[in-house]
Formats: C-alpha cells, sequence, structure tokens
C-alpha cells in the first residue's frame, strides 16, 4: 500500500493515557478543553478578524479542507519570517511532505511570536514550527498574560534541536558574552523567546539585564542593525539566510561558548532551562574545519490540542519518512534526524498524535508518560487558576506581575518566568 494511502487509513489512537488513566477515543470531536479553548478564543475574535482574513488569502485556505494522504489540504503552517534558517528547514520538509502525501502544505510567516501563535489559534494555519511562544502561551506569560489571552492548549508535536548563536563585529573584539558589559544589545519586539534566550546568554557570561543598554528592533531587522553599528550583537539560529548575507558584507565572528564552564551553563539553564550548550559549524563567518559552541534548544513544531490526532501522526509519520529526501536541502536540517529528536516532554505536553506515534515505534517511555501527566495536569491547574485570577478584574497593566504572584501564591511558579520578567 502506498505511504499516503496508508497514512489516509491509520486509526485514531484509542489507548492514550491522561492523569486519570486510560480512556477511550471519544467520538466527539472537541473537548472540554477545547470548549474552553473557543470561548478565549471568541473574546478576541473582533480584534484578529483582520488579521485572520489576511492569512487565509495569503494561504489560499478555505472555510472547509478535504483530507489527502492523511493530511488537510491545504496544510498551513506557520514559522519566523523567510530569511530565517527556520523557514528555510520548514520550507524544505514542506516540499518533500507535500510530495509524498499529495496533500499542499503552504507557510504563513510572522516575526513576532504572538503573530505565530495567533495564527493557530485562529484556524488560519494548523501547525506551527515556533519559538518559545509555545512554552509562554502554555503557561501564559509574557505577551500572553492578558484577558484575551491567558493559558493556551497549546501541545508539541515533534522536536528537532537547533544551533543558535551570538554573532559580532571581529573589528570590536567582543569575543566572550561578559566582553558585551556596557555595550548595546538587542531587545526584539514582540519576540520574548528571543529575548529570554539573550538574557540567558547575559547570564552565562555573569551579566545582567542592568549591564547592558537596550536596544528595540525587530528580529528580522537586527542583521542590518549590526552591520550600521545599531547593535554590538545579535543573536539567532546559526544558519539564517540574513547571517549568511551579512558575513558576505562585513567581518564577524561568533562568541564561543566553553561547555565545561559548569557554573555558567547554570546560570544559562536557570533563565532558560531547556538550552544546552552544544557545538556547530559550516556556519557564517567559519572556515572549513572550524566549529563554535552556542546555545541548543528544539524550535519546537507545534499545534493546539484541538488538531486531529491523525493529522499530527500522519504529518509525523512523512516527515520521518522523506528525512534522507531533505535532510541535505539545509546545513541544519541534519539535526532533524528522527533518531535525534527529543521525545520526553519538557515544559509543555506532547500531542495526543506525538504520543501515539511515540509509543507504536517503540519510543515511547514509562518517565515520558510520567512527564506528560505532570504536564497535562499543570495545564488544567492553569486554566482554572487564570479563571479564579481573571474573576480578580487585574489592570490591564499589571495583569502579567500579578499573574505571576498568583501562579507563586497557587504552588505554580517557574524560577524561570520570574527572571525573565524583570518583577522580582
Amino acid at each position: 500500500m502506498p505511504r499516503a494511502a496508508r497514512r489516509q487509513n491509520h486509526p485514531v489512537r484509542t489507548d492514550l493515557h491522561t492523569p486519570a488513566g486510560p480512556q477511550a477515543q471519544d467520538a466527539t470531536p472537541h473537548s472540554a478543553r477545547t470548549r474552553r479553548g473557543r470561548t478565549l478564543r471568541a473574546r478576541t475574535a473582533a480584534a484578529i478578524a483582520a488579521t485572520v482574513s489576511g492569512a487565509l488569502v495569503l494561504s489560499g485556505c478555505t472555510a472547509t479542507n478535504s483530507v489527502v494522504g492523511g493530511l488537510p489540504d491545504p496544510l498551513v503552517l506557520t514559522t519566523y519570517g523567510t530569511s530565517t534558517g527556520s523557514y528555510a528547514d520548514l520550507a524544505a520538509v514542506a516540499d518533500r511532505v507535500s510530495v509524498d502525501t499529495g496533500a499542499r502544505v503552504r507557510i504563513i510567516t510572522s516575526d513576532t511570536s504572538v503573530g505565530r501563535l495567533a495564527a493557530l489559534r485562529s484556524g488560519a494555519a494548523q501547525v506551527g514550527r515556533l519559538g518559545d511562544e509555545y512554552i509562554f502561551g502554555f503557561e501564559g506569560v509574557n505577551e500572553f498574560a492578558n484577558q484575551d489571552w491567558g493559558p493556551q492548549d497549546i501541545r508539541v508535536a515533534w522536536v528537532p534541536l537547533s544551533p543558535h548563536g551570538v554573532m559580532t563585529r571581529t573589528a570590536d573584539g567582543l569575543d566572550e558574552m561578559s566582553d558585551l558589559r556596557g555595550k548595546r544589545i538587542p531587545h526584539y519586539t514582540a519576540n520574548p523567546s528571543a529575548n529570554a534566550k539573550v538574557q540567558a546568554l547575559l547570564a552565562y557570561g555573569g551579566l545582567t539585564p542592568d549591564d547592558v543598554q537596550w536596544v528595540n528592533i525587530g528580529y528580522g531587522e537586527q542583521a542590518d542593525a549590526l552591520q550600521q553599528g545599531q547593535v554590538d550583537m545579535i543573536y539567532g539560529a546559526v544558519y539564517g539566510g540574513s547571517f549568511f548575507e551579512l558575513a558576505s558584507q562585513v567581518s564577524v565572528q561568533w562568541v564561543d561558548l566553553d561547555p565545561d564552564d559548569a557554573e555558567a551553563v547554570d546560570r544559562l539553564q536557570t533563565v532558560v532551562p531547556a538550552a544546552q550548550v552544544g557545538s556547530f559549524d559550516r556556519a557564517p563567518a567559519q572556515e572549513e574545519g572550524d566549529s563554535d559552541h552556542g546555545i541548543v534548544y528544539s524550535v519546537a513544531i507545534a499545534a493546539y490540542d484541538e488538531i486531529e490526532d491523525a493529522t499530527i501522526y500522519n504529518l509525523i509519520d512523512s516527515m520521518v519518512d522523506t528525512y534522507p529526501e531533505y535532510k541535505d536541502s539545509t546545513i541544519s536540517l541534519p539535526r532533524w534526524d528522527p533518531e535525534e529528536v527529543v521525545v520526553e516532554p519538557l515544559e509543555t505536553p506532547f500531542h495526543d498524535g506525538t504520543v501515539q506515534w511515540l509509543k507504536d515505534h517503540d519510543r515511547w517511555s514509562d518517565e515520558a508518560q510520567e512527564k506528560q501527566d505532570e504536564l497535562t495536569e499543570r495545564g488544567e491547574r492553569l486554566h482554572e487558576e487564570w479563571g479564579r485570577f481573571m474573576e480578580t478584574e487585574p489592570d490591564d497593566e499589571d495583569t502579567y506581575r500579578l499573574w505571576l504572584e498568583w501562579k507563586r501564591d497557587n504552588g505554580l511558579a517557574k524560577e524561570s518566568e520570574e527572571i525573565t520578567s524583570g518583577f522580582f
């Protein structure tokens, strides 16, 4: 049987587990969590209507999608802008998935965390390759700590790892993170994920936010800003197209981290727990055979819980089957090796379709299930506490701080959130 036909007929899971134990697949397509998500979405329909309409026009989506090769047709994805490595990776994968399944696959881009998550929430896209907004949205923090958002039913679908680094001008002699004291550091507009990583990297160098000068810029504008001397460093996926273009015009270098500096790594992970120090090569500003160290973490593929399990299962199946066909399309895609992806949830639950795929391929463990149950229960509590919190009618400008205090008072605090918030 052809792969696409096999996916078309793949049965929906019947043996997944929740914190309450095993349950059969409900014939009703939407759970109580979905209804809660719809209620939350209804409150912001007017605010995002124009954005959604534009996205639908760009993607060619219609209100009703057919199913081709086990996937919605068209399947619409969202990710970072076209000059980024994240986009290049996703575009190459999407092309092979489309050929494999026969479904049309399209991409909506946004340079902001809110823009990418809004595309998923509105239904303009079904799946996204996201920064940490999937974590922030799940927790209802940063830009999502307001009455229009709050905790979201986001689930992780697939977790390939990606190297990120800090680039500086060679002439400036900024070789270590500690050298950035007093320097001009980008603060990315509406991008709490990238901002948290920058703060974590400063912490690696023993610096606090008060030790640097912040410059507000868009994430997609930073390469030009470094070239023009408006900032002294930039941060991002090391294989981004804008980084290669910059390196062809200006002498730049990577700030090399020391993976053996345990105290520095501990400071880094206190701010961003999922980040690790790892090596990368073949990046811009590197000679053949050279390597540097940056941070490695997942720019995860994620979706709302309400997306059909079969959609996520079949998408993973196709990405795994076609890996040999796309792995050499970009420098970073070899890191999408199915044997190297993260198979245990860390800060956000996995999608049920992902869990079923991992079970079917003997990649799911008791430890992973325990963490999955813990995070699913946390999500339920976050929704409950958010409802109680909103009954206090917090002032809009103070909602984020008050919500973090509420989480602390109710046993839901996360140290990394409190550090990056600047409130504590």
